[in-house]
């Protein structure tokens, strides 16, 4: 299941934030692992922390929060950022200012997020593909660093570590290989760059 694959990128920590909670069923499965102490979680939307608030109404160590990115004033250990578009993703990270290990996952445009931790000085230290229910999705944890590496063209379109065997990604390659193939030369670029990854994939 999907939020049990973006959990599994938590580490042990104090304070847990989820920004654009919605439900805030990672957040409370979290706490039902005992990863985190304590929890804030927040939504742009006031009507989507109600929801949050009865997922987690058996839990007395959340705050709720109103707001539109990090809450300000809050320095959580790890930041989780999940279910939204890459740019969002993007967009709040840029104004956060705080040292979290980050676990992201975005629902498109993972490239742009990849492409962009290293100007905010994240380390990408995982970053792999997985399928739930048939669709493929990207979890990235990222790390505070003085120096980090900016990924090259291959590693932010296709994963940091897409030279790691990945079923999935394996998988999710090869149904858009097969899309590719049907347009001819105008696709020819691309095909080659996901046959090179595909060669580190067998």
């Amino acid at each position: 299941m999907r939020f049990e694959e973006i959990i599994s990128e938590v580490p042990v920590c104090g304070m847990l934030a989820e920004v654009g909670c919605d439900h805030a069923r990672l957040t409370e499965l979290a706490l039902r692992r005992g990863l985190c102490r304590s929890a804030v979680v927040s939504d742009i939307s006031a009507a989507c922390l109600e929801k949050a608030r009865r997922t987690l109404s058996g839990y007395d160590c959340v705050r709720y929060i109103v707001c539109d990115g990090v809450p300000e004033g809050v320095e959580p250990d790890c930041l989780l950022v999940c279910g939204m578009g890459g740019h969002n993703v993007r967009d709040i990270l840029s104004r956060y200012r705080g040292r979290a290990t980050l676990v992201l996952s975005p629902q498109s445009h993972a490239e742009l997020v990849r492409e962009a931790l290293p100007g905010m000085g994240y380390a990408i230290e995982r970053d792999r593909c997985f399928e739930a229910a048939g669709k493929y999705y990207d979890v990235i944890r990222a790390v505070k660093t003085d120096n980090p590496a900016q990924p090259d063209g291959m590693q932010i379109k296709y994963g940091a570590y897409y030279k790691e065997k990945n079923p999935a990604l394996r998988a999710r390659l090869e149904r858009l290989l097969g899309c590719l193939r049907g347009g001819g030369d105008a696709n020819a670029a691309r095909i080659a760059e996901i046959t090179e990854v595909l060669s580190w994939q067998k």
